[in-house]
């Protein structure tokens, strides 16, 4: 990536549309069956995905990586001496362990956190940050302005006008202008010095210019046929809008490379590392260093790969636009030579040069001329472009809170914006990619996307964006502590991807009947909303958990949750195996909205099948399957009811134990079935197998779950199936709270898993299918991703219907339930979570970094809090002193005095005291233990001071001075303890 690169890479991408076209050669015949279909051609504009989502990836590459390095540069130099690192030392967070220790105690400690930083932490002007990203995109736009002057230049190019024989070669060019239909015709120049027979095209804002190389006038005369495709193929360009996004990509590159890395790696070198140097952070910062420049060298790959992609797709839908209008393509088949679709002989050739492709920022001849003779090709979304979306999309996350920075957005507001941002930016760039292969795969009888595959490689390259980004680790390590949490994730945005791909081949087939398009933009919102959701939990809880975040807080909190589920009984028994991990599972999705959000997924698709047959409908029903699911969901419940009963009956006085214990096996038996149902479903489909399995897998859980809170409401009343009763009294309301409780779990998280599964089954069918001979092509997943939807034949519906608005009515009343018990409890949870105060297990510090703690406690406010109150006591001590001196003892007698002495001397140090309770705990355990005692002593002797002298309580005023005394003769001690 050189600047010789850049040149020889510029120079490639303006005269490879010429340069392989051998002067004089006859272009040979085109091949049957090679020739696209014409209705490719007809809705080429509606279907092009053209160069507008790959260049959305870009931009938001290049802001997030912008924002960071300007704001890295921006505190330093507001905060030269490092004092918001103080902060976080003072709060106890050791770097040298992980990052989570340092954003674990920040966060426990959050309002001393601000106090220090807003103290110490020199204030800068609000336009900094703004102001700094600002320049960067102005200088971007100035090379945008730029590049176009520097390509028409005078000495380089002269106007066509001033060329011998002008009037002939006016009317041509004006003809092919009309052909394009181009509404403001370009100004067409000469390169005479330009040898090769090609053209460029440059400009800006609707004004452009097309270049017509020297050797391209010199074969016109003799090759005109030649001379027009060229033409139309830059006309083409400016008909598909992609000549501003090209050299806005060009300048946005340029810049990243001359402007911001450099000034990245200047920070480095100038602050980073000097500032470390020869303390105990200074292998930690070179870690940091490290980790940091390799995550910049992938950012660049990203950015540079997504430039490459932009600059070939372009000239593909250019090719196929030229050809659309006339041009004679067999010159492109003779620029390709003999054999255009000549492949490599062995696997590992054809996969080094697909992946040395990847780098090319130009198409070759032959890959031309197969996306012209295969157009499916072209609007089959390639796996790169969805591989740079994940990437981007996780890169973009972490960047976001530093733009957000910049624009002043509350910390508060900060997940949510970044989530739906996140959001928006995957769904519109998946559906910008999705929608034209599937209305290409219905208009033109082609290959449907495959969803499977551009989900998996868009989990792919978020899973890699992540760890490349190291949010979820430490600069220690590659992969998190707990990657289950990462791979949830992961999987969330998979099931997306993957369920967007297959309803938008349902909308495509809808709207090629002559319906509405609005089915399509209601599934990029639900797309949108689910994944946002998803995005939300990992931006404020996933990336800590998968951290490491359970082991670092220790086995406090699951125990508390134990004694809360069982009402204090305890885990006991051969039924409770499974039963330790379900308040993870109850914490995790605990969120109403999760259950939304996985509704709408099964239950779009499912409406959707209620309106009237079209020739694109699925084969068979979307419900097919789900009367079979649902009864075998219920004889499920029963069976597992029943084998329960009979193994374990419950014992006398641990009643709560056993219901807890009921519901979790009955839950891991529902949950099963939904992923076995899921799985097979799918192997078996052959078309849009995820929506399928989504289907029959939320009908087994739907009616497992009521199943089970029928037999809790009728418990006793039917002998061989009772869990706790002896006798027969129904309660609805118990069973269901049990049904709410666990419809989040089942129907949330257990329906996103149960995608997981329905991807193994689409590959474990595939696999027996090749097997049997029925032959589906390698690589492609499943046959449903090769086809449409097929026709079907009409029949009765009004007992599918019945069965739909049944299964949607059930599924709302339940999650509304859900809803209306999770508002209900969210006082009562916020209360628990400010009651439960967790235990940090975290790992051993050493003895410099507890060193530097202690000393920026002391330095940041610790030492000046433990002389505030060691002086309110001395102050509060002093009129005792003068006690002899008074025969009256006015201070300890008289009110009056007492009233205009002592009690502003008791308020003073109550005030000491709320001051320290205000600053961070102490670092160090034992300073820990003496800072409390202090605090503590010191408050209780304010306190009851004050009280008594309100009350007017002689006596109790008088103890309370007496404290005085022993706490005297121990502050020196406590003060050494807090010193360290």
């Amino acid at each position: 990536m050189s600047a010789t690169t850049e040149a020889t890479a510029e120079a490639t991408t303006e005269a490879a549309t010429e340069a392989a076209i051998p002067a004089g050669a006859t272009p040979p015949a085109i091949p049957p069956g090679t020739t696209p279909p014409a209705s490719a051609f007809h809705d080429q504009r509606a279907l092009r995905a053209g160069a507008l989502p790959r260049f959305v990836l870009l931009l938001a590459l290049f802001v997030g990586i912008a924002a960071t390095i300007s704001v890295n540069v921006i505190d330093a130099r507001a905060d030269p001496d490092g004092m918001r690192v103080g902060c976080g030392l003072a709060a106890g967070g050791d770097p040298g362990l992980s990052d989570l220790d340092v954003v674990v105690r920040i966060a426990d400690q959050r309002s001393a956190y601000e106090a220090c930083v807003d103290r110490f932490v020199p204030a800068q002007a609000w336009w900094w940050k703004p102001g700094a990203l600002l320049l960067l995109l102005i200088c971007a736009a100035a090379l945008y302005w730029i590049l176009p002057l520097w390509k028409g230049r005078r000495g380089r190019v002269v106007p066509v006008e001033e060329v011998e024989g002008y009037g002939e070669l006016r009317a041509t060019l004006a003809e092919l202008v009309a052909v394009a239909g181009l509404r403001r015709p370009p100004r067409f120049v000469i390169a005479p010095a330009t040898p090769t027979a090609g053209a460029v095209v440059f400009g800006r804002f609707r004004r452009y210019t097309v270049c017509l190389n020297g050797g391209l006038l010199a074969r016109r005369r003799s090759d005109d046929q030649g001379f027009r495709a060229v033409v139309l193929h830059e006309l083409a360009h400016l008909h598909n809008r992609d000549v501003d996004i090209t050299y806005a990509t060009v300048a946005l590159w340029r810049v990243l490379l001359w402007v911001v890395l450099p000034l990245d790696l200047l920070y480095i070198a100038a602050v980073s590392l000097p500032g470390t140097a020869g303390t105990y952070m200074e292998t930690r910062e070179q870690s940091r260093v490290v980790h940091h420049v390799a995550m910049l060298a992938v950012t660049v790959v990203l950015v540079y790969l997504a430039r490459a992609d932009i600059l070939r797709t372009r000239e593909f839908h250019a090719d196929l636009t030229a050809r659309r209008w006339g041009a004679d393509v067999r010159l492109w088949q003779a620029a390709a030579g003999p054999r255009p679709d000549a492949r490599h002989p062995s696997a590992v050739g054809r996969l080094t040069a697909r992946a040395a492709s990847l780098w090319h920022t130009h198409p070759t001849w032959g890959q031309r001329w197969r996306s012209l003779a295969d157009p499916g090709a072209l609007f089959t979304p390639g796996a790169l472009a969805f591989f740079l979306t994940g990437a981007t999309a996780a890169i973009t996350a972490t960047r976001m809170p530093a733009l957000l920075s910049l624009l002043g957005i509350p910390q508060e507001w900060r997940t949510s914006v970044i989530s739906v941002t996140v959001a928006v930016l995957v769904t519109s760039i998946t559906g910008l990619l999705l929608r034209p292969a599937a209305t290409y795969a219905v208009l033109a009888s082609g290959p449907a996307p495959s969803g499977l595959r551009v989900a998996g490689w868009l989990g792919i390259g978020l899973v890699l964006g992540e760890i490349a980004v190291g949010r979820a680790g430490s600069v220690w390590d590659l992969l998190p502590e707990d990657p289950a949490f990462l791979l949830l994730h992961a999987l969330a945005a998979f099931a997306v991807t993957w369920w967007m791909a297959e309803y938008a081949l349902l909308s495509a087939a809808s709207s090629a009947g002559g319906r509405p398009r609005w089915s399509a933009w209601l599934g990029l919102v639900v797309g949108c909303s689910v994944l946002a959701l998803w995005w939300r939990w990992w931006e404020a809880e996933g990336h800590i958990e998968a951290g490491g975040m359970l082991a670092f807080l220790g086995e406090g909190v699951i125990r508390q949750h134990e004694q809360d589920l069982t009402s204090g009984q305890g885990y006991e028994g051969p039924l409770l195996d499974l039963v330790p991990g379900l308040p993870v599972l109850l914490a995790l999705t605990r969120r109403a909205d999760l259950l939304w959000a996985a509704g709408a997924l099964w239950l779009l698709p499912l409406l959707a099948g209620l309106r009237r047959p079209a020739p694109t409908r699925p084969r068979r029903p979307l419900l097919a399957g789900a009367g079979w699911a649902a009864v075998g969901a219920v004889v499920l419940v029963l069976a597992v009811t029943a084998a329960l009963r009979a193994w374990s009956p419950v014992v006398d006085g641990r009643a709560q134990t056993h219901l807890v214990a009921y519901t979790m096996w009955v839950m891991a038996a529902v949950a099963a079935g939904m992923w076995l149902a899921a799985g097979v479903t799918a192997a078996v489909a052959r078309d849009v197998p995820l929506l399928r399995g989504l289907v029959v897998a939320a009908t087994v859980g739907l009616v497992g779950l009521v199943t089970m809170g029928v037999l809790l409401a009728v418990d006793g009343c039917a002998r061989p199936l009772a869990i706790l009763a002896s006798s027969c009294r129904p309660d609805l309301v118990g069973g269901g709270r049990v049904v709410e409780l666990l419809a989040p779990t089942v129907l949330g998280l257990g329906l996103f898993l149960a995608a997981g599964v329905a991807a193994v089954g689409v590959l474990a069918g595939a696999s027996v299918r090749r097997l049997r001979g029925r032959g589906v092509r390698a690589g492609r997943g499943h046959a449903a991703a090769a086809r449409p939807p097929e026709s079907v034949t009409a029949r009765p519906r009004w007992r599918t219907a019945v069965g739909v608005v049944g299964l949607c009515l059930l599924a709302t009343a339940t999650t509304a339930a859900v809803t209306v018990s999770d508002v209900r409890s969210r006082a009562r949870e916020d209360t628990a979570a400010d009651a439960l105060d967790p235990v940090f297990s975290g790992g051993v510090t050493s003895p410099a970094v507890r060193a530097a703690q202690i000393h920026a406690w002391l330095v940041l406010g610790g030492s000046d809090l433990t002389l505030g109150i060691a002086k309110s006591l001395a102050e509060l001590a002093e009129p005792l002193n003068a006690v002899t001196s008074d025969p009256a003892r006015r201070v300890l007698n008289d009110w009056a005095v007492i009233e205009a002495q002592m009690r502003p001397r008791c308020l003073a140090v109550s005030e000491s005291v709320s001051a320290g309770r205000r600053y961070f705990h102490h670092p160090d355990p034992r300073g820990e233990a003496a800072w409390e005692a202090l605090l503590t002593r010191a408050d209780q002797i304010g306190v009851e001071c004050d009280r008594a002298i309100g009350q007017r309580d002689h006596a109790a005023y008088i103890t309370s001075l007496q404290r005085l005394a022993p706490l005297g003769e121990d502050l020196t001690a406590m003060a050494k303890a807090i010193a360290g």
